[in-house]
């Protein structure tokens, strides 16, 4: 800490606090030193990383854990130290944020697909293994890039690349020249692959030998890969056309560089040498074996530990369902939010606060016991003693039923302009809202993976925000929302913001329905409706649905809306 002195006092005007270095410790709080627990509370921020590569991404796990078609991470690598360091978890963040990007991609199939196309013999095949998976970590990592999961990637890459390097192995061979290429090509800056390669390893340092003789024009030949994978496949749309460009492009080197390592060793791990019973120290040192996976026990501890908090509400939105059941698509609450931007539109504010007072119940609050004000009758016994016989009344509005914000956050909201502006819309407006009712809850829908995911934007007085994505189950959302309300003998409120009628799902008339039968209020604002979408939600919500075609006019719409339902 740092210690001043002010006058004759000594004030303490800062406390340093110690912090690993690492990118996660930034954000990673939720720590145990007891093994089970740490592993357990790792894997929960893993997969909520790697729920922003893509919505194919897959379930994460560690090994030995059950779950078909789950990403596999060794935890051997942060094993040991509890809890775990800010440098071991940004690398198994970047394993694993490679892992699921290689998932998105189908980079396994397409693998399939470019090994039937080369028919090389066993003995050369294992070759074209390293090549492919290599040329594919580039592109993988080159995605990362794009955000800021390109921290975590290079973390692992630089830990993977070093590990890799041998100085007592005598060169060349294809394990040290992919890796070196892997470092120039995947770079966050995007301009070494540039650059001329020159050797900086320590051989070159000692003067013992220079790798540029032997990995100068290799890697010369695979620089020629990197534009394309960087800047031309990611903008083809659809993974089975990326798929084919990266294979196509990468047959179409492969036999040049073939007759450059054709005979170069591999590594300790070549099958062919492996079948020969060559020794498996033979062509990498000591310390690089697998790890022994962790026992199963561990594994089943930990699944055990994981955190459940993911709720289920299909089953109970499919007993409300009056008809069409099977229709009923799954509804879950998804606690993965991003800090967003506070966008709220002050003049808006003050005329939606406006609005909202002429619907609020009128609340005196009465201050008593005081010497001045307005004579209190019940306190006139205290005139011959203390004098407090006074009393002050302030008005004050209060929104007595409870309210759900609901917003559509599905595909058609992912234009970033329109949803910057639903930001400025919903925050505005649950803001006025939450000014007359201190229980009002903000919440916003969309699809991930085949599910309805129901998400929370206000906590802890604080605005968050997810990625619009996905179709739209507007009648399974509000059904969700209903559940959500306390039991009371107030009239709730759910205020609904869409772009559009509903698209999945069991329908928005069996929510309305609900509604009716559970006696709620649901109201509705289009935003940023078409012709056709306002004729659908016209059908759909009759006479419940206003339309904002401009921010000034909300507040007279929103009064409109209000003036169709009564507060009871």
């Amino acid at each position: 800490m740092d210690i001043e002195k002010i006058g004759d006092e000594t004030v303490v005007n800062r406390f340093r606090l110690s912090a690993e270095p690492g990118y996660s410790e930034f954000w990673r709080r939720n720590k145990s030193p007891i093994a089970a627990y740490e592993m357990a509370r790792l894997l929960s921020g893993m997969r909520k990383v790697a729920s922003y590569v893509g919505r194919n991404s897959g379930t994460i796990i560690w090994s030995g854990m059950d779950a078909s078609g789950a990403i596999a991470i060794d935890p051997a690598p942060v094993m040991g130290q509890y809890p775990v360091p800010a440098i071991k978890t940004d690398r198994i963040l970047g394993l694993t944020i490679r892992k699921a990007y290689r998932k998105t991609e189908w980079s396994g199939r397409f693998y399939e697909m470019a090994q039937a196309q080369a028919k090389l013999p066993t003995r050369f095949a294992y070759k074209f293994q390293l090549f492919f998976n290599m040329c594919e970590n580039v592109y993988l990592d080159c995605l990362s890039n794009r955000t800021v999961l390109g921290v975590y990637t290079e973390a692992h890459r630089a830990h993977a690349i070093n590990t890799a390097f041998d100085g007592a192995s005598h060169p060349p061979t294809i394990s040290e020249l992919l890796h070196i290429w892997w470092g120039i090509a995947a770079d966050r800056s995007g301009t070494q692959y540039k650059q001329p390669y020159t050797d900086t390893s320590s051989r070159a340092i000692s003067k013992q030998t220079s790798l540029e003789k032997f990995y100068k024009k290799p890697i010369e030949l695979l620089n020629t890969l990197v534009e394309p994978l960087v800047d031309t496949c990611p903008r083809i749309q659809g993974v089975t056309e990326r798929g084919n460009f990266r294979v196509n492009l990468y047959q179409l080197l492969w036999p040049t560089l073939f007759e450059m390592i054709k005979y170069w060793a591999t590594d300790s791990k070549d099958p062919f040498l492996l079948l020969r019973k060559v020794g498996k120290n033979v062509l990498e040192p000591d310390g690089h074996e697998d790890a022994p996976p962790p026992p199963v026990y561990f594994s089943k501890e930990i699944q055990k530990i994981l955190p459940k908090r993911t709720i289920d509400f299909t089953d109970r939105v499919k007993e409300i369902v009056f008809d069409d059941k099977a229709d009923v698509v799954r509804v879950e609450i998804n606690d993965i939010v991003m800090p967003a931007q506070v966008r709220i539109n002050k003049k808006l504010l003050h005329h939606l606060k406006l609005v909202i007072k002429t619907t609020a119940q009128k609340i005196t609050l009465f201050n008593r016991g005081l010497r001045t004000g307005k004579i209190d009758r019940r306190r006139l016994y205290r005139a011959p003693t203390t004098g407090t016989i006074f009393q002050t009344g302030k008005d004050d509005f209060e929104l007595v039923n409870d309210i759900i914000l609901l917003i559509d956050a599905t595909g058609s909201m992912a234009s970033q302009h329109k949803w910057e502006f639903a930001e400025e819309i919903y925050q505005t407006l649950f803001t006025a809202l939450k000014s007359y009712n201190k229980n009002a809850r903000l919440f916003a829908y969309n699809e991930f993976k085949d599910v309805c995911r129901l998400t929370e934007l206000y906590q802890r007085d604080k605005f968050y925000s997810i990625f619009p994505h996905g179709k739209t189950a507007s009648g399974e959302a509000i059904i969700a929302s209903i559940l959500r309300f306390k039991s009371s003998h107030k009239k709730p409120f759910i205020i609904h913001l869409t772009d559009g009628a509903s698209n999945w799902g069991c329908g928005v008339e069996n929510a309305i329905r609900t509604c009716q039968r559970k006696r709620v209020n649901l109201l509705t604002l289009g935003m940023w409706c078409g012709k056709k979408s306002k004729e659908q939600l016209i059908a759909e919500y009759g006479n419940l649905v206003q339309f904002v075609d401009s921010v000034d006019s909300l507040p007279l719409l929103f009064r409109t809306l209000l003036n169709k339902s009564k507060w009871s």
